[in-house]
């Protein structure tokens, strides 16, 4: 019977999946980007990410550790904000943007394997 789907099952669900957790993350950088600019809501922030992005390394399965460095490196720009706000500001938009960019690349090849499987 799957010899029937032109797609992969396996590579749609990746792909969906890689192209919602890119979209959401991307979106998340561009909003802790807009709130950076509020001294201490941009430095609790940061902090909390740092955090989550520590927890998301101890665990167990490959998602949870990418999901976890990018929390930190979203954390650790966000304090860079204190010293050097325009290179830390840079760096989350075009981060914000190119997850973005990707994750909606994922979600048109998500959809196109959809239409296919039909």
């Amino acid at each position: 019977m799957e010899s029937n789907y032109p797609v992969d099952p396996k590579t749609l669900n990746d792909k969906g999946t890689k192209g919602v957790m890119s979209s959401v993350a991307g979106l998340g950088f561009l909003g802790v980007e807009a709130l950076l600019g509020i001294p201490v809501v941009g430095t609790v922030i940061s902090a909390g990410l740092i955090g989550l992005g520590a927890i998301g390394l101890l665990g167990k399965t490959k998602t949870d550790k990418i999901s976890g460095t990018v929390l930190g490196v979203a954390g650790i720009a966000g304090l860079t904000t204190l010293f050097l706000p325009g290179v830390a500001h840079s760096l989350l938009s075009l981060g914000g943007i190119g997850l973005l960019g990707y994750g909606l690349f994922n979600l048109a090849g998500f959809i196109r394997g959809l239409k296919k499987k039909k």
